[in-house]
């Protein structure tokens, strides 16, 4: 059944000299007479009939370059102001579409949904993506750096409804051009579109018809010609906020007030905006998941705070975006904490920032408030990157200021990224580099970083090597580093076979890593197999995996208290799996094991995750993690267990909650946010964070933050 379709595509790509040739299309432009669309998703106007339409998708997966199983167009126009995008999503059982999600940034992958993709600059390295998916549910991110960076936390203002209908599922979009950066001297955008059929877990594309091309790259993108003459009016976004809060914390009195603040947002030009907030506040920040810290090194929690997201990839620095990298010269998440965590008031926040065709560069300062555990400090970044060849950029960073002391620290580097397409005729390749100095009133030498990598990332093979060095007295104060004074070694190859039957595809992954002391003594080795990990067509997947750990404690490791790990010299090897049944299910199920050695004794780990789709309406999440670790000075059990209860009125009017707990710190939290979306970027919020202590068997509240705030934004 698969075979013939499976050659007829193999025959075509080859055909072409192995890749699809750039699809381009003709956008047009709508005129002052036509009445524009009311976007409600069903598609009944005249104004759709004159629009660009594309229709010949090809399916990515299963069978890559075969024709899809469900026809698909996509419409097109565009006036001095907007950008128009209708959506028929044909399907010949409308009863089988996935349709769970409604509320703002949803995860999206367990529905039908349509995603595009906008190079609005024709550089190949940044973008804006948009989804909508077929109960009703938007997403927007940015892309940057070539497709490494994609920033989802980050929203802007545009307008999407979609409808299940007799033939399928449609939708309308409409994306105000003040709401996106381009340059008007560029009339060919860069765009892509692609559709996820759920229950057949099938995707099909306009552009990059092969899995190897990843649909977030920018150059792997079709050419939309004709766009010219868009206009952002003024470019001022004007954006009044309101909080009032109520704050019972143990210990403290309570606390009943309201404050105003200002966020303004002005297009000095269609690719340059500068970014003003006063009195910045973030109320409506969803809580971080809790975890337990059983390593050596600090955890890596993401900026989720709008204003910092907003353009955030200008400032991305090396390679960016992929897992948590080991340097971070700038981290916008330490701004506005303090050495403990705790939170410190920002009075203002400025940022000017710029892309187009040749370069990038971003600035930004911060004046925080002083309080008891921290002084008034004011805090600088510029990031300047040049582009270069047609995939590749050069660039600077330099940051001043630290925000948990009143010394003046200093960081300053440089990064070079390649990237091709057509290395080997049609294969990609990458290299990254960088070298980062730091300087602060305490130390001098040995405050150097540097690295380089090369990454072959294709489908079926993929393979990198790096060598990077971070020296003892490196300290980015407004940065982040996992671990100082060592050389790191590492590698990686994998090979993903396609079957393309009822197993998708399997893989395979060896990761060696050594990483030395600046004298070249062994501090950690590390040998990762992966000996078989599976795919199925259902989309259920399973990963098994082998580590075998050399680690040397030059001093004892307190691990949990009262348990600590001598100084010495361990070999241990750890082995299990995770097996996760398929999100286009209303009920999915992830399951992990990991066990063996560990220093000089036993752990083992256990996890589960369940999800229930109940309906579109309602969502039920539950996490367990379960930590067995049995050693010589003494045993312990680690429990973390999370909760989430989510309900959508319609996709304007969301209630979500988050309940996490653990046996370390013995705390319950409820994080509980309603959201009201009156229209696209006017907003009310009602947050509660709720602490309750289980310390002795007791149920007593140590924490209750109250806060009501509500925003309105004035475009011109």
């Amino acid at each position: 059944m698969l075979l013939a379709p499976a050659l007829l595509a193999a025959t075509s790509l080859a055909a072409a000299g192995g890749r699809q040739e750039t699809p381009r299309g003709v956008i047009p432009r709508v005129d002052d007479a036509t009445e524009r669309p009311e976007i409600d998703g069903r598609l009944d106007e005249p104004f759709w009939d004159a629009c660009l339409s594309i229709t010949d998708l090809r399916q990515v997966e299963p069978i890559p370059g075969a024709p899809p199983s469900e026809r698909s167009e996509i419409l097109l126009a565009y006036d001095d102001q907007n950008i128009y995008v209708g959506i028929r999503c044909f399907d010949s059982d409308p009863s089988a579409i996935r349709a769970t999600q409604m509320a703002r940034d949803a995860n999206l992958d367990p529905d039908d949904r349509i995603e595009l993709l906008f190079d609005s600059f024709g550089d190949n390295r940044n973008g804006f993506w948009f989804q909508l998916g077929a109960g009703g549910s938007k997403g927007d991110a940015l892309i940057s750096r070539e497709g490494s960076d994609f920033n989802k936390r980050w929203d802007t203002i545009w307008y999407g409804q979609a409808r299940i209908t007799d033939e399928g599922w449609a939708g309308e979009i409409r994306i105000p051009a003040a709401s996106i950066s381009f340059d008007p001297k560029n009339d060919v955008w860069g765009f892509n579109v692609r559709r996820h059929i759920r229950r057949r877990s099938e995707e099909v594309r306009w552009s990059s018809c092969e899995p190897r091309l990843r649909f977030f790259r920018p150059a792997n993108a079709g050419e939309l010609e004709g766009i010219e003459g868009m206009d952002q009016g003024l470019g001022l976004d004007l954006v009044p906020f309101f909080v009032a809060a109520y704050t019972n914390h143990e210990g403290e009195p309570e606390h009943l007030l309201g404050d105003a603040g200002l966020d303004l947002f002005y297009r000095l030009s269609p690719n340059t905006k500068l970014s003003f907030s006063y009195n910045t506040d973030f109320a409506e920040t969803e809580v971080d998941a809790r975890a337990v810290n059983l390593s050596r090194f600090q955890l890596f929690f993401p900026e989720k705070r709008k204003f910092f997201l907003e353009d955030s990839g200008v400032f991305t620095f090396g390679a960016g975006g992929r897992g948590t990298p080991d340097v971070i010269p700038f981290f916008s998440r330490r701004i506005g904490l303090d050495a403990d965590g705790n939170e410190v008031p920002l009075v203002a926040n400025v940022k000017l920032t710029s892309t187009s065709e040749g370069y990038s560069f971003g600035l930004l300062d911060s004046q925080t408030e002083a309080t008891g555990s921290a002084p008034e400090r004011n805090l600088f970044v510029g990031r300047f990157s040049k582009n270069i060849l047609e995939q590749s950029s050069v660039g600077v960073i330099f940051t001043r200021g630290d925000p948990t002391d009143a010394a003046d620290d200093y960081t300053v580097g440089a990064d070079l990224n390649l990237r091709t397409t057509e290395f080997l005729g049609d294969r990609s390749l990458t290299f990254t580099s960088y070298v980062v100095g730091t300087q602060d009133s305490e130390t001098s030498g040995n405050d150097a970083a540097y690295a380089a990598k090369l990454r072959y990332p294709n489908d079926e093979i993929q393979a990198e090597v790096e060598y990077s060095v971070i020296e003892e007295n490196f300290d980015p104060a407004l940065g982040f580093v996992r671990r100082t004074g060592i050389r790191r070694y590492e590698a990686e190859l994998s090979y993903n076979p396609r079957i393309n039957s009822t197993i998708r595809r399997l893989r395979f992954e060896v990761e060696p890593e050594l990483i030395t002391d600046m004298d070249g003594t062994t501090e950690t080795r590390e040998f990762s197999v992966r000996p078989l990990g599976i795919e199925w067509e259902s989309g259920e997947d399973l990963s098994t995996f082998v580590r075998f750990t050399e680690e040397r404690l030059t001093e004892d490791f307190d691990i949990q208290d009262p348990v600590t790990i001598p100084v010495g010299v361990y070999n241990f090897v750890r082995h299990g799996f995770r097996f996760e049944t398929s999100n286009k299910r209303d009920l999915s199920a992830e399951v992990g094991v990991t066990t063996g050695t560990f220093y000089d004794g036993r752990r083992s780990d256990y996890s589960i995750e369940l999800d229930w789709r109940a309906s579109a309406h309602a969502l039920f999440g539950f996490e367990y993690e379960l930590n067995e670790v049995h050693l010589e000075d003494g045993d312990f059990d680690v429990n973390l267990a999370r909760l989430r209860a989510d309900f959508n009125l319609n996709p304007r009017t969301s209630w979500s909650n988050f309940v996490q707990w653990d046996d370390v710190s013995e705390d319950l939290g409820l994080n509980s946010r309603l959201r009201i979306i009156f229209e696209p970027g006017r907003d009310l919020f009602l947050v509660l964070n709720q602490g309750w202590s289980t310390l002795d068997d007791q149920f007593a509240s140590t924490s209750t933050d109250l806060r009501f705030k509500v925003g309105y934004t004035f475009r011109f």
